[in-house]
């Protein structure tokens, strides 16, 4: 009986030990995310360039040529995906104007619903902002003021992202050696296969959801140049972004087409075929190609998915969503290869 009480206050202990170290890793993580973001960023992106360079290695190309051509590649992505948003956003600018004069004629048109003239409602809203005080404008001046901050924040932690980029793809290749020397032939032998399994799980569905995000973006972009509606190439940006983050992320992206279709026009037709070819388009890549092409994926319970996105989401934000799925697969995988958490492993598996 003794005995009993002993296992079960030591199981007891046991679990109370891994959730402070579980809260304190996630205190850590998230105070430091300034740190984590773009480290976590970089080595996703070296795992998301492992084809390529794995490609090129098949052809005797150097490691310092290797390197070069693939930082290149994405320097040159992200500057593509930059090009587009800013040409949009001149674009919008210099159709300022004609974007006005639909903004009037719609608001005339919802006026009349309520049996109020353009004049009138002018008037309304004249008399609101004059309400306003300088008191009340400061939350929106500190939405500003944040806004700006994040623009600079954002281009500093590609910066960052850029030199881990660099340096670990540099110190890639001698890692193992280190390894060795640091714990010994038998640590070193199971920390490079956890490493590895890690890494071709996630350079795999990183690699191949790079590539169907792609697609589904230009099919997006093609479809909506079709139709002529406006910014077809940023919405296509924004869907080859949001098509990262599961479930929700398609979802997401159809919303700001579909009302640009609708701001243009004012009437339903345009925004429902546009909303109808944008939902087949993602029903036939996300349910018919894609499980094709990527197999089980990283073989996490959709429950786990959903979950995984609050929770990153709720440490780092939207990066924290893009992050997410990869983040709780390689968590998966470590705890596959350590006994205590080896059932965790498996409950949170998709079989």
């Amino acid at each position: 009986m003794e005995q009993d009480k002993d296992e079960a206050g030591y199981g007891v202990q046991k679990m109370a030990a891994w959730l402070v170290i579980v809260v304190l890793a996630t205190l850590i993580v998230k105070t430091l995310a300034f740190l984590f973001i773009p480290l976590t960023l970089a080595i996703l992106i070296i795992f998301a360039l492992g084809m390529p360079l794995d490609f090129l290695r098949r052809f005797g190309v150097p490691g310092w040529l290797r390197i070069i051509l693939v930082v290149s590649l994405f320097l040159g992505s992200l500057y593509l995906l930059f090009w587009i948003v800013q040409d949009n956003i001149l674009e919008c600018l210099a159709r300022r104007p004609l974007i006005e004069q639909q903004l009037v004629g719609h608001a005339a048109q919802i006026l009349q619903y309520f049996g109020l003239s353009l004049e009138q409602g002018k008037e309304m809203a004249a008399a609101f902002f004059s309400s306003l005080d300088g008191k009340k404008l400061e939350p929106m001046s500190a939405v500003l003021q944040m806004a700006g901050g994040s623009f600079v924040h954002f281009i500093g932690s590609t910066v960052w992202v850029v030199l881990f980029i660099i340096f670990m793809l540099a110190e890639r290749e001698s890692l193992q050696g280190r390894l060795v020397k640091a714990f010994g032939d038998r640590r070193a032998a199971k920390i490079s296969k956890i490493g590895n399994r890690i890494s071709l799980a996630v350079e795999e569905y990183l690699g191949l959801k790079t590539l169907i995000s792609l697609l589904v973006g230009v099919l997006t972009a093609m479809a909506l140049g079709l139709f002529g509606v406006q910014l077809a190439m940023l919405w296509g940006a924004l869907t080859f972004l949001l098509n990262f983050i599961p479930n929700i992320g398609a979802l997401i992206a159809t919303i700001p087409p579909i009302l640009m279709a609708l701001f243009q026009t004012g009437s339903l037709g345009l925004p429902l075929m546009v909303a109808v070819v944008l939902v087949v388009i993602h029903l036939v890549v996300g349910n018919y190609l894609e499980p094709r092409v990527m197999g089980r994926g990283l073989d996490l319970s959709p429950l786990v998915v959903l979950l995984s996105l609050v929770f990153w989401g709720w440490m780092w934000g939207g990066v924290g969503m893009l992050l997410a799925v990869p983040l709780t697969a390689a968590v998966k995988i470590a705890m596959e290869e350590y006994e205590p958490t080896q059932a965790v492993a498996k409950i949170i598996s998709e079989e």
